[in-house]
């Protein structure tokens, strides 16, 4: 490796920079040396150029600026490789020659820092995104006979020519008078005239004084730690595995799409649309269709991360108001400190931010694993409800339109709208999942880790996209009021899906837990959003696409212009200061989709025009180290698809009434990327190449070079050790051991979950037959509760569900609504509290019942007491619907339990009739819809009392300790529901005890001939009535005047 050397001689300069390798880096004392140098070059008439470096001056001017704007002739030597910055410095100097062993990587320009000083990593995206996938794939490096052939180089010269270099150059400027016009002629003839003159005196004088130093070599190690050859370091470091770029591929694209996005795809298109829409959406361009195209392809490529980088930082305060309901601290506070983080995180350069984001994306794909897993657990059962919610949402009986949502308008045609609005927050979602083409230039041996990556991707977001949108629609019903839509009631607090899920079951820690992690999830995505848009805009600079200054780079090598640029439109967040964050977070998904999906659609025909170029070509696809299947269908198909998704994205805001400014976010990138394109092709008049001329050739022998190279260091390693082994094997240890965890723990609690799980879909009991229904419960564990037996007797009864709860210190039921229901509050042991919207408040000790008719809407709370001297609160609720024309009467009433004796005072078995008669004694209660409420006490086995029914009511039996059975059926152990049909009650029900201390309750109803559509708390009779219910909660009218305002005092420790 040659020294730089300044070579002074009469009135010509030479500065000899020569550096076999890609840094070119320079240290505080080249500085010094460079700016002495420039000073002195410029009182020279010519500067010669042997080798082109990187390099600054103490004023912090590039060389290529002040080369630049140099008004004297500029002639570069080439005598090695020109790679990043150095490539695109040549285009400063008026001529350019170069010996037979140089070559340039022509599509590269530098995009980061990997050493301590200014050290340029190349990439190719010149041709955009698209184009440096395939560029580094087949190779990008141009040989000296290419260049001249391309006519980026003047002259090739031997090293026997190199003393009469001078000599060449005037021949040739000579050689270029033919065909100028005047006034380029006479300009042309005074710098040759100028050239010679200083050729002349200089081989008439020698040398008046050279200055050599040494310059400290870098070391340079592979991953291994090894030393490596630093004339062999001429291209990227290929240093990622497999895992890693499918792990950071994978990483960068989970975030606001699926863990927030999904919330309003799930509103709008239902479960089964929402899993549907997700499984269906699951540098080429300049190269091999028009260099046109790739100028337009690289700056809507730009403009995609200029807007989803802000996007991200509103989903980030979206996320906080969930911790900030009431505004404490205003939004914009937080906005300007996550913008700041994640601006001085890539301020730092590339190596903090690469190492950050590695371990960001592996926390995100582990917490992705952990959400699914949650979801799977939650509807199995494993909540404190223990409330096995299987398919229920997809019912249409519990939820209206179930298993597809509707969107705009109702029937057919809004389930369609529904489904294809889900559509596009698919196609947002999955955003990112490209740039898995971004990696290409920094793996080793490319050709087999690359398919590899990719296919494990496509596995990989099959399982986290489609599974998570899956177990999302499973657990959260798509009418729920709290999912992320733009209301004008709502703020989006609890924006994500899970979050949702969480509170609907009262898991009330771990919606903060995962509040968090999605906090994680979008400002890593944010955070890698800007990094890749700040090197965007570097990579257009550098390739003239761009204003220059977005070349500079700090001595981190962060092109600190491009971040401060990229930076600034973050500032578009603080819209979500005027507009609802759910508002503002459509605004930025209209545009995002757009840019994105015109990026695809460009890779997508860059592709097909490859696979064309290849046919025209003679050269057989079989050769290519990946195939894509399908194809060329496959790439039509998503073609189209995309296509017709992003012209239709924003058919929403035609329908009445017409939203203006949702259209123009939809569309106004149409104009912008056909602008752009039509524009360059103007200026440029630029065309479409042709197939059988596209360049499939440049850079393939690199790769050959590089593989054999690979595969012979990998040889000399000799066997994986087993620590190696060990590493690569526990991610998928992990996964299995949580698997394991999951099924262990599912048996443990109960063994029929399993096989139960999925086939609870259905909400009510046919108690037509002949037989007594059994159901399993569990036993409720005092640290939590456990509202125990819910189950619906039939549906032609009234529908009945009956909770069992077993209250310890910090839960409880904090605020929440009724409607068309009636429900009965039965104290068994401790003491509870009651407070509601109507004003009404009290206490409840043992043995109290409490009975509210909800009416038109109320909203209560009830807590738990823990007085002095007794037990924790334990008690029972049982919900009532009422008839439909009772469905709006109000009424709250605390009455004594009258108690029968069956067999006298002193017998074996007492009853509290809490409604109904038994043996004499009626309770005081008339319910409106016909129900009998009895608690049977026994204190000896082999009792049997017979409680007479009215005839065909339905009942049924739970038993809350001991043992005992029902006619003539065999004995059933506690916490056990036995369901009786019409049939089997007709006369009445006769309980016999098999243990001494037996208890049970039965519930008794008269069948209602009515449709019970039920969700959550609202119950009524038709799905208009529990929409208009929502409705009228999310709005505070009809009842739920207060729904906004009032808060209880009892719960607000839960709340």
């Amino acid at each position: 490796m040659s020294a730089p050397t300044l070579h002074v001689a009469d009135n010509l300069a030479t500065i000899q920079l020569n550096r076999p390798n890609t840094l070119n880096a320079l240290t505080s004392e080249d500085y010094e040396f460079l700016s002495e140098t420039l000073r002195k070059v410029d009182k020279m008439p010519d500067i010669l150029l042997q080798g082109v470096p990187f390099a600054r001056t103490q004023s912090n001017t590039d060389l290529s600026d002040a080369l630049s704007s140099h008004s004297k002739i500029l002639v570069a030597l080439l005598n090695g490789p020109a790679i990043g910055i150095a490539a695109a410095m040549l285009g400063h100097f008026d001529f350019i020659y170069a010996m037979p062993q140089a070559w340039i990587a022509v599509p590269f320009s530098f995009i980061g820092l990997t050493s301590e000083q200014n050290a340029s990593v190349t990439f190719a995206n010149r041709m955009g995104l698209s184009k440096a996938t395939e560029a580094l794939l087949w190779g990008s490096k141009m040989s000296a006979e290419e260049l001249e052939r391309s006519g980026f180089i003047n002259k090739i010269f031997s090293a026997e020519d190199a003393p009469g270099f001078h000599r060449l150059a005037r021949e040739y400027l000579l050689d270029r008078l033919d065909g100028l016009d005047p006034a380029a002629l006479l300009s042309t003839k005074r710098m040759i005239q100028k050239f010679l003159d200083a050729d002349e005196k200089a081989s008439k004088s020698p040398s008046s004084g050279t200055r050599t130093f040494e310059q400290p070599a870098p070391a340079f190690v592979n991953d291994e730690g090894l030393p490596v050859d630093e004339d062999k370091e001429l291209t990227l470091h290929r240093g990622l595995k497999a895992r890693q770029i499918s792990m950071i591929a994978l990483g960068g694209a989970v975030g606001t799409g699926l863990i927030i996005g999904s919330g309003t795809a799930l509103r709008r298109g239902g479960p089964l649309g929402l899993l549907l829409g997700y499984s269906f959406v699951g540098g080429y361009a300049t190269r091999f269709v028009d260099p046109a195209l790739g100028f337009a392809l690289g700056w809507n490529y730009l403009m995609k991360y200029l807007i989803v980088t802000p996007n991200n930082i509103n989903a980030a305060g979206v996320v906080i108001r969930y911790w900030d309901v009431h505004g404490k601290v205003h939004i914009a506070v937080w906005m300007v400190i996550l913008i700041a983080l994640i601006f001085f995180v890539n301020l730092l350069g590339i190596r903090v931010f690469g190492e950050l984001e590695f371990w960001l994306s592996s926390i995100k794909v582990l917490a992705l694993i952990g959400l699914i897993l949650m979801g799977i657990i939650i509807d199995l059962g494993g909540n404190p409800q223990h409330d096995r919610i299987g398919f229920r949402y997809w019912d249409p009986e519990n939820v209206a339109n179930a298993p597809m949502g509707t969107y705009k308008t109702t029937g057919s045609k809004g389930i369609f709208l529904g489904f294809w609005a889900v559509m596009v927050n698919a196609l947002f979602a999955y955003m990112g999942t490209e740039l898995i083409g971004v990696t290409v230039g920094e793996a080793q041996n490319p050709r087999k880790n690359i398919p590899k990556a990719i296919k494990r991707t496509f596995w990989r977001i099959l399982v986290f996209y489609v599974g998570g949108v899956f177990v999302i629609g499973l657990i959260v019903p798509s009418t729920d009021q709290n999912l992320f839509v733009a209301t004008s009631a709502k703020t989006g607090a609890a924006a994500s899906p899970f979050v949702v899920a969480a509170n609907l079951v009262h898991i009330r820690v771990l919606p903060h837990i995962i509040n968090a992690v999605i906090l994680i999830f979008v400002m890593s995505a944010a955070n890698s959003d800007l990094y890749i848009g700040s090197r965007t805009l570097f990579a257009l600079a550098a390739e003239g696409k761009a204003p220059r200054i977005f070349k500079k780079v700090n001595s981190h090598g962060t092109p600190w212009p491009a971040l401060l640029f990229c930076t600034a439109f973050c500032f578009l967040t603080f819209l979500n200061v005027q507009k609802s964050g759910a508002q503002v977070f459509t605004y930025f998904v209209n545009l995002v989709t757009f840019f994105g999906a015109t990026t695809w659609m460009c890779i997508v025909y860059t592709h097909i025009r490859f696979m064309k170029a290849l046919e025209a070509q003679g050269i057989s696809r079989d050769q290519l180290p990946y195939r894509a299947p399908f194809q060329p269908w496959g790439a039509w198909f998503a073609l189209v698809v995309t296509f017709v998704i992003t012209f239709f994205k924003g058919f929403d805001t035609l329908m009445t009434p017409v939203n203006i400014p949702n259209f123009i976010t939809s569309y106004i990138g149409a104009p912008v990327f056909g602008f752009m394109w039509l524009g360059y092709k103007l200026w440029y008049k630029t065309k479409v190449i042709p197939p059988h001329e596209v360049d499939l050739i440049t850079g393939k022998r690199e790769i050959d070079e590089e593989e054999e190279q690979y595969l012979a260091q990998q040889a000399t390693l000799g066997p994986r050790t087993w620590k190696q082994r060990f590493w690569d094997a526990l991610p998928l240890a992990f996964v299995t051991s949580i698997l394991a965890t999951f099924l262990a723990y599912a048996y443990i609690v109960s063994p029929e979950l399993i096989q139960q799980a999925f086939f609870t879909s259905v909400a009510y009991l046919n108690t037509t037959g002949t037989n007594i229904f059994k159901l399993s419960v569990h036993t409720p564990q005092p640290s939590q509760p456990v509202p125990m037996a819910s189950q619906s007797i039939s549906r032609s009864v009234t529908k009945k569900v009956l909770d069992h709860f077993h209250l310890a210190p910090g839960s409880g039921f904090p605020d929440h609504p009724h409607r068309g229901q009636a429900t009965v509050t039965y104290m068994i042991e401790g003491s509870s509290q009651h407070e509601d919207s109507a004003g009404h408040k009290g206490k409840l000790g043992p043995g109290d019942v409490q009975w509210m008719i909800a009416g038109r809407g109320i909203i209560h709370a009830e807590m738990p007491l823990f007085l002095p001297d007794e037990p924790n609160p334990m008690g029972m609720q049982l919900w009532i619907d009422l008839p439909k024309e009772h469905k709006m009467t109000a009424k709250l009433s605390r009455n004594e339990i009258p108690t029968a004796f069956p067999e006298g005072p002193e017998g074996p078995v007492q009853v509290k009739v809490i409604s109904g008669k038994s043996f004499g004694v009626e309770s005081p209660v008339k319910h409106l819809g016909g129900c009998w409420y009895m608690d049977f006490q026994f204190k000896a086995s082999d009792t049997t009392v017979f409680q007479d029914l009215p005839a065909g009511w339905t009942a049924f039996l739970y038993i809350l300790k001991g043992s005992l059975k029902v006619n003539e059926s065999e004995s059933h152990e506690q916490f056990h529901t036995l369901v009786l049909s019409s049939e089997q009650s007709e006369n009445g029900v006769a309980i016999t005890s098999t243990s001494p201390d037996a208890r049970a309750v039965l519930i008794a109803g008269e069948p209602l001939d009515q449709t019970v559509v039920q969700y959550g708390p609202f119950v009524m009779t038709t799905r208009e009535e529990v929409q208009q219910t929502l409705m009228d909660y999310s709005t505070g009218k009809n009842g739920f005047e207060s729904a906004h305002t009032w808060k209880s005092k009892i719960g607000a420790s839960l709340m």
